[in-house]
């Protein structure tokens, strides 16, 4: 029997909830493999600073994600970050703020979101499951657009072949104030805009981009979304951006 799925969004702040916080923070963190998992020091970095951090302040809570750069002034990230859960609706846009390049205090662009879009099929009531994590996708579209030579943004690229080697670049509830990258996620299956990886991502990874190399070029092929444990693997559930992201562009419009 598979265990339950959990969404990733990581509480960093917050009235309500600081206990459920301290017990998501104060659990070990699983075993890395050095090699694979490791937080990017600045000029590693440099080449993945279109990724930032999704941060959302409200009166009642603070949540971050992660989210991703694929056009100056849009956003990639789980629609689940831009939700507020209890209340089934969106976070106000002017609660939501992308800070792209984060790291130790420095930021190569931020701004204030001025519009947001779930996909049309999404669900925050809805059990997590494989259906509802291929419709888990949002798109930020930022107030003040961050200029392509400070954050040069990625493309959505198609899906991987399975053995394809990926990355995922996030920032966790353990490393908040960097990026942190993971190479060699296996891909588990692939159906319909459904990718399973066995990854180790935490919270806070939720809207991470996971890359593949296209033909020399990085490309955003999915976002994370969910994740569980199967006989002390983890397992990562993500949302194929080019299977899904054309509905949110779609409702965008």
């Amino acid at each position: 029997m598979v265990p339950a799925m959990r969404w990733l969004p990581s509480l960093v702040l917050g009235t309500m909830f600081g206990a459920a916080l301290g017990a998501c923070l104060g659990a070990p963190a699983p075993a890395l493999e050095l090699g694979r998992l490791r937080m990017l020091s600045a000029t590693e970095s440099a080449p993945w600073r279109a990724v930032g951090r999704v941060n959302v302040a409200t009166v009642r809570m603070r949540t971050m994600c992660t989210g991703t750069l694929i056009a100056e002034d849009l956003v990639l990230t789980a629609a689940h970050c831009v939700v507020n859960h209890y209340s089934g609706k969106l976070f106000p846009p002017a609660a939501v703020h992308f800070v792209a390049g984060w790291r130790m205090g420095t930021e190569v662009g931020h701004s204030e979101a001025a519009a947001i879009t779930v996909h049309p099929g999404y669900d925050p009531k809805a059990e997590i499951t494989a259906e509802s994590i291929a419709k888990d996708l949002a798109l930020i579209r930022l107030a003040d657009p961050i200029p392509g030579d400070k954050a040069p943004f990625f493309h959505v690229g198609p899906p991987p072949h399975p053995g394809e080697p990926l990355t995922m670049i996030s920032y966790r509830a353990d490393r908040a104030h960097a990026l942190t990258r993971q190479k060699g996620c296996e891909i588990l299956s692939i159906r319909d805009a459904n990718m399973d990886l066995e990854c180790s991502v935490t919270f806070g990874a939720s809207g991470s981009p996971v890359f593949a190399d296209e033909g020399g070029e990085e490309r955003v092929v999915a976002v994370v979304s969910a994740m569980t444990d199967v006989d002390g693997r983890r397992i990562a559930f993500t949302v194929l951006a080019d299977r899904a992201l054309p509905a949110v562009l779609a409702a965008a419009r």
